[in-house]
C-alpha cells in the first residue's frame, strides 16, 4: 500500500470524524480529502507530475498538511524546508533535490525562480469540492513519497529518499506493537523537515485519530506544552529525551495532570534512565506507557522498539529493546566480525524499512548501504545500512544503546566515548541535562569540557561545577574527567529538538 492508499481508507467510512485541530478549528476527514484533492489538481496544472519532487516551506499547520496530502497524490515526493533554516540551507536542498515547484513561501533571499504555489493559494482551495482534474496513475509502494536532509550543521546535508513502501511497512509493524485506535489524539510537536513528525503525522492518519498541531510559541515554553497537552486531551506525544527533560521539569514543577495520555514514545536521542526516573516516580510507567524507540531517518523514522521497565529506571543502560518486525540486524565489531553476547559494535539493519540510500551521493550511499552474508534460508543477501551507532545484545535479546562510533575520541591514549561522560553527569540528582566535546586549547593541550543544565536555574558559581567534579570522579576513571564545566540556563537545541553541539561550543568559548 501507500500513503494515498491508507489516508483514503481511514477517510472512506469516518467523513466526518475529525481529522486534523489547529487552534480551535477542527477539520473533518472529508474536507482534509477534497481540499487535497483540490492542492493535487494546482500542482498538475503547474507540471508536476508522478516522480517529481517538490519543496514545501510554510508553516506548519492546516495548509501545510493539505499541501503535503496534494503533493503525495500527485504521485511526486515532497521535500520539506523548515522556516526556520537558513536560507543558504534551503537553497541548498533545493538545488540538490531539483525540485520542480515549490508549495509555500520561497523567502526572500531564496533565490527560487521556478513553479510557485503559495499557501494563499493552498488555502483559497479549503472549500474545493469539485473533483479534481484526472491525473496520471496514483503512486506505488515503490515511488518516493519524502526527501529529508539530515545533519549538515558542521558539513553538506544528505538527502534521504524514504519510499511509500517503507513508512507503510513502519505502520504495519508498529502496529502489532502498540493499542493505536481512531480515538486518540496525536500531537504534531515536530517540524516536517525532521522525520519524527511523518510517525506524528501518519499514526494519527493511517488510523481515523485526530492529529493536533501544536502552536509555534506554545512549543518554546515547556509549561504551556504541558497544559496544551492536558487541555486537549492529547493520547500520544513524542519527543526527543531533551524536550521531554524539559516538559518533565514543568510538569512536575506544575503539579500537573495528564489523565488522557496513553503513550510517551522517545527517539532522536539517546535515553537515559536519569531523564525518565523523576517522571516515573510521579505517574509510574502504566499510563502513560514510556516506549523507547530507537531510528534514523535512512531507516524510516523508527527501528526498535522497547516499553520501558521498573528495572530500567533502576539501572543505567539506555536499553532500546529488538528491531522491529521485517528488520534483520547485524552487530559488527571493528575487525568485521559479528558480536559476542555483551560486546560492543556497530548496528547493522536491513529490511523493507530501509532506504535505497543517499539522494545524489553514490559514494556515500555505497559506503554506507551494503550487501550483507547470505541468509541460511537462500535468496539475495539482504542490504544492510551501517548504523555508526554502537550497540550490544542482552542475555534476553534486547538490544542496549552505547552511542554514536563518531562521539568515541581518543584523549591522551585513552578512547572515550563521550556520552559516557554526557551520562554521568545525568546520573547526578541535580543535574538535567549535559552535554560534552573535546576542546582545543592550545596545540597539544586538548580537554574534555562540560555543559550541563540544573535543576535549580542559576549561573554557574563554581559550587555546582564542584558538585559535579566530586561526582563525576565517584563514577569514572581521572582520563574521562571534564577540565571544565558551564552551566546554561537550558542546552542549546536544533530546529529538530536534539542537542546543538556547535552551540554549546559557542557558547563556551564566548565565556572564556
Amino acid at each position: 500500500m501507500t500513503l494515498v492508499d491508507l489516508f483514503s481508507k481511514a477517510a472512506t467510512g469516518a467523513l466526518g470524524r475529525i481529522a486534523l485541530r489547529v487552534d480551535d478549528e477542527k477539520i473533518s476527514y472529508g474536507l482534509l480529502s477534497s481540499w487535497a484533492e483540490g492542492v493535487a489538481g494546482l500542482l498538475r496544472d503547474v507540471g508536476v507530475k508522478r516522480g517529481d519532487r517538490v519543496a514545501l516551506r510554510m508553516p506548519t499547520g492546516a495548509n501545510a498538511i493539505a499541501a503535503m496530502l496534494g503533493i503525495l497524490r500527485t504521485g511526486a515526493a515532497y521535500v520539506p524546508l523548515d522556516v526556520r533554516n537558513p536560507p543558504d540551507r534551503n537553497a541548498f536542498i533545493v538545488a540538490d533535490s531539483r525540485v520542480s515547484a515549490l508549495v509555500g513561501d520561497p523567502g526572500d533571499t531564496f533565490g527560487y525562480t521556478g513553479p510557485l504555489v503559495t499557501e494563499e493559494s493552498v488555502a483559497a482551495l479549503r472549500e474545493h469540492r469539485a473533483p479534481a482534474k484526472p491525473g496520471p496513475e496514483l503512486p506505488g509502494p515503490k515511488d518516493v513519497a519524502y526527501i529529508i536532509y539530515t545533519s549538515g550543521t558542521t558539513g553538506r546535508p544528505k538527502g534521504v529518499p524514504i519510499r511509500h513502501g517503507s513508512v507503510t511497512a513502519l505502520l504495519a509493524a508498529t502496529s502489532r506493537l502498540f493499542r493505536f485506535s481512531a480515538d486518540d489524539r496525536w500531537l504534531l510537536f515536530h517540524s516536517m523537515a525532521f522525520d519524527f513528525s511523518v510517525w506524528e503525522m501518519w499514526g494519527a492518519l493511517s488510523t481515523g485519530a485526530e492529529l493536533v498541531v501544536l502552536p509555534y510559541w506554545t512549543a518554546r515554553t515547556p509549561g504551556k506544552t504541558a497544559r496544551f497537552v492536558r487541555d486537549r486531551g492529547i493520547t500520544v506525544l513524542n519527543q526527543t529525551p531533551t524536550a521531554f527533560s524539559a516538559l518533565t521539569a514543568a510538569v512536575l514543577d506544575d503539579g500537573a495532570d495528564l489523565p488522557d495520555l496513553r503513550y510517551v514514545v522517545f527517539g532522536g536521542e539517546k535515553l537515559t534512565p536519569a531523564v525518565v526516573r523523576p517522571w516515573g516516580k510521579r505517574f509510574g510507567l502504566e499510563r502513560p506507557r514510556l516506549v523507547n524507540m530507537y531510528g534514523i531517518t535512512e531507516t524510516t523514522v523508527h527501528a526498535t522498539f522497547h516499553q520501558l521497565t521498573e528495572d530500567d529506571l533502576s539501572g543505567d543502560d539506555s536499553v532500546i529493546g529488538r528491531p522491529l518486525p521485517g528488520f534483520t540486524h547485524r552487530i559488527v565489531t571493528e575487525d568485521g566480525r559479528d558480536a559476542g553476547p555483551g560486546e560492543q559494535g556497530e548496528l547493522w539493519l536491513a529490511g523493507p524499512q530501509v532506504s535505497e540510500g543517499y539522494h545524489n551521493r553514490p559514494e556515500l550511499t555505497s559506503e554506507r548501504f551494503t550487501p550483507g552474508p547470505t541468509l541460511d534460508h537462500g535468496g539475495p543477501p539482504p542490504r544492510y545500512y551501517h548504523s555508526g551507532d554502537l550497540v550490544s545484545q542482552l542475555p534476553g535479546g534486547d538490544l542496549v544503546y552505547h552511542g554514536r562510533a563518531d562521539l568515541q575520541v581518543k584523549l591522551r591514549g585513552h578512547r572515550i566515548e563521550l556520552s559516557d561522560v554526557e551520562a554521568a553527569v545525568r546520573a547526578h540528582p541535580d543535574a538535567v541535562d549535559a552535554v560534552v566535546w573535546v576542546q582545543d586549547f592550545a596545540p597539544g593541550d586538548s580537554r574534555l569540557v562540560c555543559a550541563y543544565t540544573a535543576r535549580a536555574a542559576q549561573e554557574d558559581t563554581g559550587l555546582d561545577a564542584r558538585a559535579l567534579r566530586r561526582h563525576v570522579k565517584s563514577v569514572l576513571p581521572s582520563y574521562m574527567h571534564p577540565a571544565h564545566y558551564l552551566a546554561l540556563p537550558e542546552l542549546p537545541r536544533t530546529i529538530n529538538g536534539k542537542v546543538d553541539r556547535a552551540a554549546a561550543v559557542r557558547a563556551f568559548e564566548e565565556r572564556r
